[in-house]
């Protein structure tokens, strides 16, 4: 893999469009503590997940998790 690849990789990572396993098989395996580490050797941040279109599971979530503070009575 040449460093340019490896770079597309991890933005395409940094950036929501690829998950951490995909792209640890694309490394080989590698752990979630080397994903960081090349991460901050590229100067990229951490993926920030979408949160448009996730609002109704998040609400089953912590209707799920919280069942004494829900607003449904």
């Amino acid at each position: 893999m040449t460093t340019q690849q490896r770079y597309e990789l991890l933005a395409r990572y940094a950036s929501g469009e690829i998950t951490a396993l995909a792209l640890r098989r694309q490394f080989g395996g590698v752990t979630f503590g080397d994903i960081f580490r090349m991460l901050a050797d590229e100067g990229l941040s951490l993926p920030k997940n979408p949160v448009a279109g996730r609002e109704e599971k998040i609400a089953r979530a912590r209707e799920w998790l919280f069942p004494k503070h829900s607003n449904v009575q």
